[in-house]
């Protein structure tokens, strides 16, 4: 599927959306993500109270112009949730749909699961006025899996004893992917390379980077950004996809798929971060990790005593800056490579 066939454009809020389902019913599926600064409209932002910045900065776009056919938010977060409400308030132009996913996987949340996630066939279905089938099951998860093989290579080159990507580059790469059809998406992952470097190796958690400012910012520093733990980089649900001949099949391989992966910090508990953070560091080979947690985004925050036990005990450390205010990405970015200068230093 290329842009010129890719059929109506469904816009996604947040990170737990299966894309073979929309790519299925002839939809394009387009992550919205926000970013560390520009304007938000004050009426946005009293809709939301007091959530993040960047959740405000999407509701902003979302009210100037939707730019597509359809709107899905995800509930992966308080203020994802906040967002919906506040378009279902004031009327969204375009249809809208929550798709709400337990984390727990006990038999009553997989049944709650697999009902919203029959609701989102339905709705893309709807919304694209096409059927979904067998064969379009089958070509949409072969080119999901393409751009995983795709995101496998982009974090080899990360991973390499001399990285071949910078973490600033892949992020871009990871956002565009996830506004892209698949062979698109393929081409855009592949671009992402670099001049093999051999620099000090970065972990990053925390809120998730809606753009690559901070990224560039730890990079200019003279280290690199090998792995990441948040859903708009590493922790993105993309390029995933399930086998089978049926859409039943298929929604039963994509609950596999959604229960054994890590969550955000709003939904999942601080015991499987800190896993997850442990598990990507030792793959990434990473020295040391840093955590950027936005003012209003907080659930990060109940990770970090788990997160830096486990890191203590790989023997690294962990460089936290808290309560970021919005237009102060670049200010807790240079906070951070100072802390990790002074690190290399001792």
């Amino acid at each position: 599927m290329s842009r010129a066939d890719a059929g109506p454009v469904i816009t996604v809020v947040g990170g737990d959306v299966p894309r073979q389902l929309a790519l299925a019913a002839s939809a394009l599926p387009r992550r919205l993500f926000g970013s560390w600064d520009g304007p938000i409209d004050p009426e946005a932002q009293e809709l939301l109270g007091s959530a993040d910045a960047v959740a405000a900065r999407i509701l902003t776009r979302l009210r100037a112009e939707p730019g597509s056919d359809a709107i899905v938010v995800c509930n992966d977060s308080q203020a994802h949730l906040r967002l919906f409400y506040a378009l279902r308030a004031i009327g969204s132009s375009v249809p809208l749909h929550l798709i709400d996913l337990p984390r727990s996987d006990t038999p009553p949340a997989r049944a709650f699961a697999r009902a919203a996630l029959h609701r989102f066939a339905t709705f893309c279905s709807e919304v694209a006025g096409a059927r979904i089938d067998s064969d379009s099951l089958a070509a949409a998860a072969s080119a999901e899996r393409e751009v995983g093989d795709a995101l496998q290579r982009l974090r080899a080159r990360r991973r390499a004893a001399r990285p071949g990507c910078t973490g600033a580059a892949a992020l871009d790469a990871y956002a565009a992917a996830a506004t892209l059809p698949p062979r698109e998406a393929v081409t855009r992952i592949d671009d992402a390379t670099s001049a093999p470097v051999d620099r000090r190796r970065v972990h990053v958690t925390g809120s998730s980077h809606p753009d690559a400012t901070v990224y560039t910012i730890l990079e200019r520093s003279g280290c690199l950004v090998v792995s990441e733990d948040h859903d708009t980089g590493d922790g993105a649900l993309l390029g995933s996809a399930a086998a089978g001949d049926t859409l039943d099949t298929v929604i039963e391989g994509l609950l596999g798929i959604h229960f054994a992966r890590t969550g955000g910090s709003a939904t999942t508990s601080s015991a499987a971060r800190s896993a997850l953070t442990r598990e990507t560091v030792l793959a990434s080979g990473a020295h040391s990790a840093v955590a950027l947690i936005r003012r209003g985004d907080e659930a990060p925050l109940w990770d970090l005593p788990e997160q830096r036990a486990e890191l203590e005990s790989l023997g690294l450390a962990l460089h936290v800056q808290t309560g970021v205010a919005a237009g102060d990405a670049v200010a807790a970015g240079e906070a951070l490579s100072a802390s990790l200068r002074l690190e290399e230093v001792r």
